[in-house]
């Protein structure tokens, strides 16, 4: 048997470690800035809705009920009015990624073992969640 025909040199049967790797540039396909995160940082999700965060998202003019820790003393400064700064919702997105490889996996279609095809989906999950 020739090494080029050996189980483990199969794409079908064996993924590599550059193989994978491999797969973030797909992963990256179709990711939006709105989406991304921010310098990689925990915590840095942005999310539309406006919170407690450490990125700015807009200064307004004071309203009933706004916390005084928000006053922008700058804009306030300058026209005399009481400003607000709002900051993007940071949340922590916790990401468990989770494949069976049974024996039962190791059964597949001409194209992968179910486990190899399970591998390729979990490395693209991974990569779109890392951005």
């Amino acid at each position: 048997m020739t090494a080029s025909a050996a189980p483990e040199a199969n794409p079908a049967f064996h993924l590599s470690g550059e193989a994978l790797m491999g797969l973030r540039h797909l992963a990256r396909r179709g990711v939006t800035p709105a989406t991304r995160t921010l310098a990689g940082l925990p915590g840095g999700i942005v999310t539309r809705r406006r919170g407690r965060g450490s990125e700015p998202d807009d200064v307004r003019l004071w309203s009933e009920g706004d916390d005084r820790r928000h006053i922008d003393r700058n804009a306030t400064a300058r026209t005399g009015i009481l400003h607000v700064r709002t900051h993007h919702d940071e949340r922590d997105r916790a990401v468990v990624l989770l494949a069976d490889f049974r024996p039962s996996m190791l059964f597949g279609t001409r194209r992968a073992l179910r486990s190899v095809a399970a591998a390729e989906a979990l490395a693209l999950l991974g990569w779109r969640v890392v951005g």
